[in-house]
């Protein structure tokens, strides 16, 4: 409730100097369109690969997509089915470990795997392979996960 008893909704919430255009909401908008229209075949992909993947512009502090595709690369941790997964985000940024991140090597080069961030997402979202991590990295990370319940 706001000052004069109205119930709130959240447009008048958002203060104007927010919608700085610091993130481009519009051309991320664009890209989803293209990457939901597509026509992609079957893609194969497996758990433990490391994928560059368009996680978009985003809100707050979930992790962003960065250049042209707004791509980042992601683990895929949980595949269902041929068209979903849950995948969790990978930074090049050191970590210092806690139960919501973990530092890999990925390619010989320490990464942060940010098991906080985790997500679903549609296959189409996948744009190239890029790695597979060690079995005794996953291993941790998924004890990591089921930590956290």
């Amino acid at each position: 409730m706001n000052e004069n008893g109205e119930k709130e909704t959240a447009d008048q919430t958002i203060e104007p100097d927010i919608l700085d255009g610091s993130k481009n909401f519009s051309a991320w908008n664009n890209l989803k369109q293209a990457l939901h229209n597509s026509a992609f075949s079957q893609l194969s992909y497996h758990e433990r690969e490391i994928w560059w993947c368009a996680l978009g512009a985003n809100i707050g502090s979930e992790d962003d997509g960065k250049n042209e595709y707004f791509e980042r690369p992601v683990l895929i941790f949980r595949k269902f089915g041929g068209k979903i997964s849950w995948v969790i985000p990978i930074s090049s940024q050191p970590c210092v470990e806690d139960r919501f991140q973990c530092s890999i090597l990925i390619q010989g080069m320490k990464r942060t795997a940010r098991i906080h961030q985790m997500r679903l997402i549609s296959h189409k979202r996948l744009l190239r392979y890029m790695d597979y991590i060690s079995m005794y990295d996953f291993t941790r990370i998924r004890k990591m996960f089921a930590d956290l319940a």
